[in-house]
């Protein structure tokens, strides 16, 4: 299988787009003063967020919606992911370790 240049193109804008949209948020919120009460909010979104995408990835519906079962590449692409979070302490960093990590298991899978 061979990518034509228009194809890579539209690949590495989608992906800049992605990583945009996650970088910019982070950088604003730290140039702004946010009020008690939202600082309080915000503090309960983190952890809902995670929960949803873990649960989300980890557990699969199949297509005919009669039961569910593990995703096994997300659970191994999991492990490595958050030692790179622990270590790092950088959301840039976990998150390009994370989708580098599940290239690469579906790149050998």
């Amino acid at each position: 299988m061979t990518i034509s240049l228009h194809m890579l193109i539209i690949i590495l804008l989608c992906g800049l787009v992605t990583w945009l949209t996650r970088v910019i948020p982070f950088i604003l919120i730290t140039k702004i003063q946010l009020s008690e009460k939202v600082v309080k909010w915000l503090s309960f979104i983190p952890i809902t967020l995670f929960t949803a995408l873990i649960i989300d990835g980890v557990i699969e519906q199949h297509d005919n919606g009669l039961g569910y079962t593990l995703n096994f590449p997300f659970i191994i692409t999991m492990v490595p992911t958050i030692l790179i979070a622990v270590i790092t302490r950088s959301l840039t960093f976990t998150i390009i370790g994370g989708i580098l990590i599940m290239a690469l298991l579906r790149w050998l899978f």
